[in-house]
Protein backbone atom coordinates (compact mmCIF):
# COMPACT_ATOMS: atom_id res chain seq x y z
CA UNK A 1 0.00 0.00 0.00
CA UNK A 2 1.62 3.53 -0.80
CA UNK A 3 0.66 5.99 1.45
CA UNK A 4 -0.26 9.87 0.92
CA UNK A 5 3.52 10.84 1.83
CA UNK A 6 5.36 7.72 0.40
CA UNK A 7 5.06 7.17 -3.75
CA UNK A 8 6.20 4.26 -5.42
CA UNK A 9 9.69 6.71 -7.16
CA UNK A 10 10.11 7.91 -3.19
CA UNK A 11 10.08 4.26 -2.37
CA UNK A 12 12.91 3.27 -4.78
CA UNK A 13 14.76 6.17 -3.95
CA UNK A 14 14.97 4.96 -0.21
CA UNK A 15 15.32 1.60 -1.39
CA UNK A 16 18.42 2.37 -3.20
CA UNK A 17 19.96 4.22 -0.32
CA UNK A 18 19.09 1.28 1.96
CA UNK A 19 21.44 -0.89 -0.74
CA UNK A 20 24.27 1.70 -0.77
CA UNK A 21 24.16 1.50 3.23
CA UNK A 22 24.78 -2.32 2.91
CA UNK A 23 27.31 -2.23 0.67
CA UNK A 24 29.82 -0.71 3.26
CA UNK A 25 28.62 -2.25 5.91
CA UNK A 26 27.49 -5.14 6.93
CA UNK A 27 24.35 -3.51 8.76
CA UNK A 28 21.14 -4.97 7.78
CA UNK A 29 18.87 -1.86 7.36
CA UNK A 30 14.77 -2.20 7.35
CA UNK A 31 12.33 0.69 6.27
CA UNK A 32 8.77 0.22 7.10
CA UNK A 33 6.59 3.08 6.32
CA UNK A 34 2.91 1.83 7.16
CA UNK A 35 -0.24 3.79 7.21
CA UNK A 36 -0.90 2.98 10.68
CA UNK A 37 -0.50 1.53 13.34
CA UNK A 38 -3.57 0.17 14.90
CA UNK A 39 -7.01 0.45 13.88
CA UNK A 40 -8.31 2.91 16.90
CA UNK A 41 -11.61 1.68 16.52
CA UNK A 42 -12.59 2.38 20.29
CA UNK A 43 -12.77 5.84 19.75
CA UNK A 44 -14.58 5.93 16.48
CA UNK A 45 -16.85 3.40 17.82
CA UNK A 46 -17.85 6.07 21.00
CA UNK A 47 -18.69 9.04 18.55
CA UNK A 48 -20.48 7.20 16.25
CA UNK A 49 -23.02 5.99 19.04
CA UNK A 50 -22.60 9.37 20.47
CA UNK A 51 -23.85 10.74 17.62
CA UNK A 52 -26.37 7.48 16.53
CA UNK A 53 -28.53 8.67 19.83
CA UNK A 54 -28.25 12.23 19.43
CA UNK A 55 -30.10 11.38 15.69
CA UNK A 56 -32.43 9.20 17.50
CA UNK A 57 -34.14 11.89 19.98
CA UNK A 58 -34.10 14.33 17.13
CA UNK A 59 -35.95 11.88 15.16
CA UNK A 60 -38.25 11.76 18.34
CA UNK A 61 -38.72 15.08 18.47
CA UNK A 62 -39.17 15.90 15.15
CA UNK A 63 -41.19 13.17 13.84
CA UNK A 64 -43.17 11.79 16.72
CA UNK A 65 -45.91 9.93 14.44
CA UNK A 66 -42.93 7.90 13.03
CA UNK A 67 -41.18 7.59 16.62
CA UNK A 68 -40.02 4.18 16.49
CA UNK A 69 -38.89 3.37 13.44
CA UNK A 70 -37.95 7.02 12.55
CA UNK A 71 -35.29 6.58 15.30
CA UNK A 72 -33.83 3.30 14.43
CA UNK A 73 -33.70 4.22 10.69
CA UNK A 74 -31.62 7.02 12.13
CA UNK A 75 -29.07 5.65 14.70
CA UNK A 76 -28.03 3.14 11.72
CA UNK A 77 -27.31 5.74 9.20
CA UNK A 78 -25.79 8.18 11.37
CA UNK A 79 -24.18 5.35 13.52
CA UNK A 80 -22.48 3.97 10.82
CA UNK A 81 -21.72 7.40 8.47
CA UNK A 82 -19.92 8.66 11.27
CA UNK A 83 -18.12 5.71 11.68
CA UNK A 84 -16.89 5.44 8.08
CA UNK A 85 -15.58 9.22 8.08
CA UNK A 86 -13.86 8.70 11.08
CA UNK A 87 -12.05 6.40 9.50
CA UNK A 88 -10.44 9.34 7.24
CA UNK A 89 -6.54 9.83 8.54
CA UNK A 90 -7.11 13.28 9.24
CA UNK A 91 -10.06 12.93 11.66
CA UNK A 92 -9.36 9.62 13.58
CA UNK A 93 -5.81 11.30 14.00
CA UNK A 94 -7.87 13.77 16.49
CA UNK A 95 -9.41 10.80 18.43
CA UNK A 96 -5.79 8.97 19.12
CA UNK A 97 -4.42 10.11 22.21
CA UNK A 98 -0.41 10.62 22.14
CA UNK A 99 -0.11 8.13 25.18
CA UNK A 100 -1.93 6.11 22.54
CA UNK A 101 -0.81 6.43 19.40
CA UNK A 102 3.14 6.16 20.80
CA UNK A 103 1.78 2.57 22.98
CA UNK A 104 0.72 1.57 19.12
CA UNK A 105 3.34 2.63 17.02
CA UNK A 106 6.21 0.88 19.66
CA UNK A 107 3.91 -2.39 19.60
CA UNK A 108 3.81 -2.64 16.00
CA UNK A 109 7.58 -2.21 15.37
CA UNK A 110 8.48 -4.37 17.83
CA UNK A 111 6.25 -6.95 16.11
CA UNK A 112 7.55 -6.16 13.14
CA UNK A 113 10.82 -6.70 14.39
CA UNK A 114 9.79 -9.98 15.16
CA UNK A 115 8.06 -11.18 12.57
CA UNK A 116 10.54 -10.09 9.61
CA UNK A 117 13.44 -11.77 11.41
CA UNK A 118 15.45 -8.79 12.57
CA UNK A 119 16.40 -10.08 15.57
CA UNK A 120 18.61 -13.03 13.82
CA UNK A 121 20.90 -11.94 11.62
CA UNK A 122 24.74 -13.27 11.50
CA UNK A 123 26.77 -10.76 13.77
CA UNK A 124 22.76 -8.85 15.37
CA UNK A 125 23.42 -6.18 13.36
CA UNK A 126 19.65 -5.52 12.04
CA UNK A 127 18.15 -1.66 12.07
CA UNK A 128 14.63 -0.80 11.81
CA UNK A 129 13.17 2.57 10.50
CA UNK A 130 9.59 2.43 11.19
CA UNK A 131 7.36 5.24 10.20
CA UNK A 132 3.63 5.53 11.15
CA UNK A 133 2.22 8.03 9.07
CA UNK A 134 -1.57 8.20 11.04
CA UNK A 135 0.04 8.25 14.18
CA UNK A 136 3.20 10.50 12.87
CA UNK A 137 5.08 8.61 15.29
CA UNK A 138 8.61 7.02 14.38
CA UNK A 139 10.63 3.66 16.17
CA UNK A 140 14.46 3.03 15.26
CA UNK A 141 15.19 -0.54 17.01
CA UNK A 142 18.77 -2.07 16.68
CA UNK A 143 19.33 -5.56 17.33
CA UNK A 144 22.48 -6.04 19.78
CA UNK A 145 25.50 -4.77 18.04
CA UNK A 146 23.60 -1.66 16.67
CA UNK A 147 21.61 -0.59 19.87
CA UNK A 148 25.08 -1.15 22.33
CA UNK A 149 26.76 1.23 20.03
CA UNK A 150 24.14 3.39 18.54
CA UNK A 151 21.28 3.03 20.34
CA UNK A 152 21.85 4.11 24.06
CA UNK A 153 19.87 7.92 23.53
CA UNK A 154 17.34 6.09 22.14
CA UNK A 155 17.92 7.60 18.81
CA UNK A 156 16.34 11.02 19.36
CA UNK A 157 17.80 13.23 16.83
CA UNK A 158 16.95 11.06 14.19
CA UNK A 159 13.29 10.29 15.58
CA UNK A 160 13.00 14.16 15.83
CA UNK A 161 14.00 14.63 11.95
CA UNK A 162 11.67 12.06 10.65
CA UNK A 163 8.95 13.31 12.46
CA UNK A 164 9.39 16.43 11.84
CA UNK A 165 9.68 15.96 8.06
CA UNK A 166 6.47 13.97 8.24
CA UNK A 167 4.88 17.01 9.43
CA UNK A 168 6.41 19.19 6.56
CA UNK A 169 4.88 16.31 4.22
CA UNK A 170 8.62 15.31 3.12
CA UNK A 171 8.88 11.96 4.62
CA UNK A 172 11.17 10.49 1.46
CA UNK A 173 13.67 13.76 2.43
CA UNK A 174 13.82 12.71 6.02
CA UNK A 175 14.47 9.20 5.40
CA UNK A 176 16.97 10.14 2.96
CA UNK A 177 18.50 12.19 5.22
CA UNK A 178 18.86 10.22 8.28
CA UNK A 179 20.04 7.13 5.94
CA UNK A 180 22.52 9.33 5.16
CA UNK A 181 24.03 10.17 8.69
CA UNK A 182 23.51 6.38 9.90
CA UNK A 183 25.60 5.17 7.10
CA UNK A 184 29.00 5.92 8.37
CA UNK A 185 28.00 5.59 12.00
CA UNK A 186 26.74 1.59 10.76
CA UNK A 187 29.88 1.29 8.74
CA UNK A 188 32.35 2.01 11.49
CA UNK A 189 30.11 -0.17 14.29
CA UNK A 190 29.30 -2.89 11.58
CA UNK A 191 31.82 -2.77 9.00
CA UNK A 192 31.73 -4.65 5.86
CA UNK A 193 33.30 -8.04 5.41
CA UNK A 194 34.15 -10.57 2.70
CA UNK A 195 31.76 -13.09 3.61
CA UNK A 196 28.61 -10.54 4.49
CA UNK A 197 25.56 -11.62 2.59
CA UNK A 198 22.34 -9.74 2.38
CA UNK A 199 20.29 -11.03 4.64
CA UNK A 200 16.79 -9.04 4.47
CA UNK A 201 15.14 -7.80 1.56
CA UNK A 202 15.98 -4.17 1.09
CA UNK A 203 12.12 -3.53 0.01
CA UNK A 204 10.49 -1.38 1.73
CA UNK A 205 7.35 -2.56 4.39
CA UNK A 206 4.30 -0.71 3.60
CA UNK A 207 1.41 -2.97 4.78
Amino acid sequence: MVTSLFSEADARAVEAAIARVEQHSSAELVVAVLPRSADHWRGRVAVALAWSLAAALAALHFLPWKAADAALVAQVIVGAATFIALGWPPLQRFFVSPAGAQRAAHARAFQLFAERGLYGTQGRTALLIFVTELERRVVLLGDATIHAELGQSGWQREVARLVERIRQGRLRDGLMEVIAELEPRLAAVAPAHAGKRNELPDAIIRD
